[in-house]
């Protein structure tokens, strides 16, 4: 197995953000494992999961112990989470086992960096005032928004590898009780991706679609990259930082765009 110096400093570099924001591990990662080393879509998004469920177990289980998870809202997400991790997989492999080439995957991939870019620059301008001065709603009424809204987050996950950080960070914006503080929002963030990223990625893996060699690269960055940023969480510029990823992902999914008619 031979080590790859700059798979592991990218790496640490998104799992260093992960810990900080909750979003990354698939939004930045795939498409330049696409775009800038050459990897099929299919393997990308396949290895990809595998990596940011290591990833986010690193981070979310740091967040644990500092008491930044929302158990109800979490268990909710897990619920609609799995449910669209099944229907996404099964689309996956149908694309691979068809006729279609497996780029057609870079359509859906670039669809889904751009509603995460999206949502996280909405959340920059906007600061943490939406949970702040959210107004309560019924408890049922909040159950069927993160149960549906965790499903569509397990769809996109499984078939993109991207969305359980941006995406998720809106849902939870959106349903979880007033004055929630940022960290525990990056902390059930982390800890919803993990399940569905996870039995994503190892029904990938019984597919032959996992990378291992490059999982093992990216996972030797990737895992003190998310602890440091998982530590350092709630003392850097939240805000900044998801506007400035925010514009990098626009410019990735440009670029996934850009690359469907280049090939």
């Amino acid at each position: 197995m031979e080590f790859d110096i700059a798979l592991a400093l990218l790496a640490a570099v998104i799992g260093l953000l992960v810990g900080l924001t909750g979003v990354g591990a698939g939004a930045l990662m795939t498409p330049l494992l696409i775009i800038g080393f050459g990897i099929s879509p299919a393997v990308a998004i396949a290895t990809d999961l595998l990596y940011a469920s290591v990833t986010k177990i690193a981070g979310g289980l740091t967040h644990l112990r500092q008491g930044g998870v929302q158990w109800l809202v979490l268990r909710r997400l897990w619920v609609g989470g799995m449910i669209g991790v099944g229907v996404g997989v099964t689309a996956v492999f149908v694309v691979v086992d068809s006729q279609f080439d497996n780029d057609a995957l870079r359509i859906p991939l670039a669809i889904v960096i751009l509603l995460a870019a999206s949502s996280l620059l909405v959340r920059s301008l906007r600061g943490d005032s939406a949970v702040l001065d959210a107004k309560p709603e019924s408890d049922r009424s909040n159950a069927t928004v993160t149960i549906s809204g965790g499903a569509g987050i397990g769809l996109a996950v499984s078939l993109t590898s991207v969305g359980a950080g941006a995406l998720g960070m809106a849902l939870l914006t959106r349903v979880s009780p007033r004055r929630t503080p940022p960290r525990a929002l990056v902390g059930t963030d982390l800890l919803f991706a993990v399940p569905i990223a996870l039995v994503a990625g190892i029904s990938y893996f019984f597919g032959g679609l996992v990378d291992l060699e490059l999982l093992v690269n990216l996972l030797i960055g990737s895992i003190p990259g998310v602890v440091l940023g998982s530590a350092l969480a709630g003392k850097a510029p939240a805000r900044f930082l998801g506007f400035v990823i925010g514009l990098a992902l626009i410019a990735a999914a440009v670029l996934m765009v850009g690359s469907v008619f280049a090939a």
